[in-house]
């Protein structure tokens, strides 16, 4: 799940500043969920937007991900009438939602959202980052473990000299990774794995942006499984068709 945090109010205000009639966009998966782009978030976003003095023409609530622009494009072409009577859009999503709406219009669009990690969602009120989309995953190695998210320094051959009584020398509230790895693997009785010694990792498949197009798979006997490959550079195709609200 992706995790985001609504910026206070003055910001979005701020962000705001010059534009008097907002459309709002939610996100029905992560950011409902977490409780920061749901329904309940956009009835407060547009009560607190109209005290402040807007105008909030209208809202939306995406049937699959803010961040699928197949479904996004789609309502947002049902809401063109009141898309047409905005000056700005507000999305509460993601960055991936946000910039996938941005694609979608011809006014300005903001986010109402900071975007924190991929997590592990524990409870509706608790998160922990699982994840750093490193491309290169490391997991049957250590256990279901993550070294590059869960150690501070990222560390891929067993813990740094500073780890005290199993705990993080960067934040000793913390649990060191290499600690809970090894622990994991002698649970599982694969405490040999422990012994291999990694290679530095390969951060170029880390690299930004990335994009993977699956119908490139098999043509000239290729395919995209040696990494995604870094995104064009955005250019007219890549908006060609786009009409105010969405339209194409």
């Amino acid at each position: 799940m992706i995790i985001t945090e609504q910026k206070p109010l003055d910001e979005i205000l701020a962000i705001l500043e010059g534009h008097e009639s907002v459309f709002l966009v939610g996100c029905p998966i992560c950011a409902t969920t977490w409780g920061t782009g749901g329904e309940p978030q956009l009835r407060q976003m547009k009560a607190a937007l109209e005290a402040a003095g807007k105008r909030c023409v209208g809202t939306l609530m995406p049937e699959e991900s803010t961040c699928d622009q197949r479904t996004t494009r789609l309502m947002l072409r049902r809401s063109k009438e009141a898309l047409e009577q905005a000056d700005a859009v507000l999305v509460l999503a993601c960055g991936a939602g946000t910039q996938t709406v941005a694609a979608l219009v011809d006014v300005p669009t903001y986010p109402a959202n900071n975007t924190l990690y991929l997590a592990r969602l524990q409870s509706l009120m608790v998160s922990d980052e699982r994840c750093r989309l490193c491309g290169e995953c490391v997991l049957a190695e250590t256990g279901g473990i993550c070294p590059v998210t869960l150690c501070a320094k990222g560390l891929a051959n067993g813990p740094c000299g500073g780890y005290r009584d199993g705990k993080c020398e960067v934040d000793g509230t913390q649990d060191c990774a290499w600690v809970l790895i090894y622990r994991r693997l002698h649970e599982l009785g694969q405490e040999e794995r422990f012994q291999v010694i990694r290679e530095p990792k390969d951060w170029s498949k880390a690299r930004h942006p990335r994009l993977i197009d699956k119908r490139l798979e098999g043509e000239k006997g290729e395919s995209t499984k040696g990494g995604a490959q870094p995104a064009p550079s955005p250019g007219p195709s890549q908006r060609e068709g786009k009409r105010k609200g969405g339209e194409a």
